[in-house]
């Protein structure tokens, strides 16, 4: 994890500096790396997406609320998220609740701002929510990854929480599985469509060293894209991929 206002070049990312929000790591799978404004507040916004988005580093899982990213997403969860203003207030909120400093929090309203306000041509006032649940259709990922993904994701509709931590390699506890799933955001999960499995929900590694790919898949229910979704990475051996998981965060 890295120590405040250092540096690195992550996995599945680009140069990653704790006082640069502006410049937005590209894939949200490497564990600790926050999207500033919730994903599912705004994954409906006309020309959003993941991995443009401006994002950070924060320590540990957002699930266990003694780490720098849980202390943020616990405080994020608690504001309002009706309007795209409302969102972005909330991204800087949760910064500062999570105790970086006021400079960084500034920094990430700013790249936020400029990001939506500025790129997308969206305004403040916008309301935010799901319009329509109809998926695009986008190009489907290989069935062995599906079928990798479709297992953890089965874990999670289940409430399989032991071997959720098994899959974590032990980074995330049962309790702090439990209290995300059923109490910080409860819905009935069910398994997603084949369809929503595409290619956009995986990033492969730059990093000769260090081959996989990494994953951002939204959680689904009966009516649509659930408000969490799952991180983590996928290992190839043969025709076969493992999955593991690093978070399950708004």
């Amino acid at each position: 994890m890295l120590a405040r206002g250092s540096a690195t070049t992550t996995q599945f990312g680009e140069l990653a500096d704790r006082h640069d929000v502006a410049s937005p790591l590209t894939c949200g799978g490497l564990m600790g790396d926050h999207l500033i404004v919730a994903h599912a507040a705004v994954r409906a916004c006309a020309g959003y997406s993941r991995h443009d988005a401006p994002s950070i580093l924060l320590d540990g899982s957002s699930m266990a609320r003694d780490t720098e990213h849980g202390r943020a997403v616990t405080a994020q969860l608690t504001r309002r998220h009706g309007t795209l203003e409302e969102a972005i207030a909330a991204g800087a909120f949760a910064l500062n609740a999570a105790g970086l400093p006021k400079g960084i929090s500034r920094q990430a309203r700013a790249a936020s701002e400029d990001y939506f306000y500025s790129r997308l041509k969206l305004s403040p006032s916008d309301e935010l929510g799901e319009s329509g649940q109809t998926v695009e259709a986008l190009e489907l990922m290989p069935e062995p990854m599906y079928r990798a993904l479709e297992d953890v994701v089965a874990l999670v509709v289940d409430g399989e929480y032991e071997e959720l931590r098994g899959l974590s390699g032990d980074r995330l506890r049962v309790e702090d599985l439990s209290r995300r799933l059923e109490d910080d955001c409860p819905e009935a999960l069910v398994l997603p469509p084949r369809e929503t499995y595409v290619v956009e929900a995986i990033t492969k590694s730059d990093d000769p060293d260090l081959p996989g790919w990494a994953y951002f898949l939204d959680l689904w229910t009966e009516t649509g894209p659930a408000h969490l979704h799952i991180e983590g990475e996928l290992e190839e051996s043969g025709d076969r991929f493992t999955a593991t998981l690093n978070d399950i965060l708004p």
